[in-house]
């Protein structure tokens, strides 16, 4: 999600405030998963249609916020 303002400073000069934040849930988003076939059956997890779920070896990032200013 993306917020954005301009605020006028004189007729030539501007200045852009934005924040920025991703991953605002803060959800597990896993980055990849084991290949290997006897890790997939030690998570000891099945999904909806019978099939193990693999096991999580990297994850994206959490929750974060940036905030910034431009001046024009």
């Amino acid at each position: 999600m993306r917020l954005s303002r301009v605020v006028r400073l004189g007729e030539r000069v501007r200045l852009d405030i934005i924040a920025e934040g991703f991953n605002l849930l803060n959800r597990f988003n896993e980055g990849s998963a084991s290949p290997l076939h006897r890790r997939c059956y030690g998570f000891k997890q099945r999904a909806g249609n019978g099939r193990y779920y693999s096991r999580p070896t990297a994850a994206f990032d959490p929750r974060q916020f940036q905030f910034g200013l431009n001046l024009f």
